[in-house]
């Protein structure tokens, strides 16, 4: 800015001293301390000038000095970076619209203003998913990082196939120990393949870490543990178990836990989950199970659900009411209360049994029509 300002002032002094000759042919006369100093005012002006260029020469070089051959070679480069810069620009505008060479040229010729690794990332970038490489022991860890997730990436066309994902994955793990993403997409590979022993371990992982939150993670983990208490039956219970601390409320998990209580003779702790789940649920399958051990007793269990009233009932418990009435010989009240749950909401599960009883009981025209109102009512519940 100083040196703008002094260049202005030249210029001005220059234009008035062409404009204005006679003043620059004047004398100019400076005593000073016994001195006396005569020379003509243009000389004086050129030459006050060119001692404040010298002296800003000398300043300007002293800077360098002793600021290094560096800033030198920076300063010289200033206009050379400017047309890599604008290479660069060019390259990348031509890798996202991939036109032509897909920039490759124009992005090479900018070396310098990007660092090796980071062309490197801008190659890989330009390959499609199912064309990418596992090469972690050759390629910069980030390189390695960048191509498992472009090729694992769920929303991608032509992704590979899940043991080339699954190898990108491992190699995204090892040189980045721990990456959320890598972990999730992991998971999701395990679940893919059948592995609920990883699945489950992995999704355990991002729980603890904080990548993920409770709310996305139980469902999908308690879901592992089923599959694994399917898979292991010798460790069934311990993994119902903790799908059920996970997810208490699930009728599913219910049902699975219930039955493994069933087996290790805890029929009374099932009964009261089963119970529990069927007041907030309308399931029928947990309504199906509780009848199982509630035949034993069905007199007592019936009148229990007797004091309730229809209408503080769901459907799966007036149909549960209405079958421990028949397994305990009340049959009038029975088939009044299944008859009255089928035709007030049509359900399937109320044909059905009205049809078995009245199998059971040699009206095989009766339960043939009865048999033929629940096909009906399960194809329209399929159909919507």
């Amino acid at each position: 800015m100083r040196l703008i300002l002094l260049l202005v002032v030249a210029l001005l002094l220059t234009l008035s001293l062409v404009i204005f000759p006679d003043i620059a042919d004047q004398e100019l006369r400076l005593e000073a301390f016994g001195w006396i100093f005569e020379t003509r005012q243009g000389a004086f002006i050129v030459a006050l000038l060119a001692v404040l260029l010298l002296l800003w020469l000398l300043r300007t070089l002293t800077r360098v000095i002793f600021a290094g051959p560096g800033t030198v070679w920076r300063s010289l480069r200033i206009g050379s970076r400017k047309r890599r810069e604008a290479r660069l620009r060019e390259g990348l505008a031509r890798w996202v619209d991939m036109r032509g060479d897909h920039g490759s040229k124009a992005i090479k010729r900018a070396k310098g203003v990007l660092p090796d690794w980071a062309m490197a990332l801008l190659r890989t970038l330009g390959i499609p998913a199912k064309d990418q490489q596992v090469n972690a022991e050759q390629n910069d860890t980030l390189v390695t990082a960048l191509a498992a997730r472009i090729a694992t990436d769920p929303d991608t066309h032509n992704r590979p196939d899940l043991a080339a994902r699954k190898s990108h994955l491992s190699a995204w793990l090892k040189v980045h120990p721990g990456a959320p993403l890598a972990l999730s997409r992991m998971t999701e590979v395990s679940e893919e393949e059948g592995d609920w022993a990883n699945a489950a371990k992995l999704l355990e992982a991002e729980w603890k870490q904080g990548h993920r939150s409770a709310h996305s993670i139980k469902p999908r983990l308690a879901n592992a543990y089923l599959k694994l208490a399917e898979k292991q039956p010798e460790q069934a219970m311990g993994h119902l178990r903790k799908a059920y601390r996970l997810l208490p409320d699930n009728c599913d998990i219910l049902l699975a836990y219930g039955k493994q209580l069933l087996t290790n003779n805890e029929h009374a702790t099932a009964q009261r989950l089963w119970l529990a789940c069927l007041v907030q649920n309308n399931d029928f399958d947990i309504a199906q199970s509780l009848l199982g051990i509630q035949k034993q007793d069905a007199m007592r269990s019936y009148r229990k659900l007797e004091k309730m009233k229809d209408i503080e009932m769901n459907q799966a418990q007036r149909w549960l009411r209405a079958e421990l009435a028949h397994a305990a010989q009340l049959e009038g009240l029975a088939y009044e209360q299944m008859l009255a749950l089928a035709e007030s909401s049509s359900n399937m599960e109320a044909w059905k049994s009205l049809a078995d009883w009245y199998r059971e009981s040699g009206e095989h025209e009766k339960a043939s029509d009865y048999y033929q109102r629940a096909l009906t009512r399960l194809i329209g519940t399929t159909c919507k």
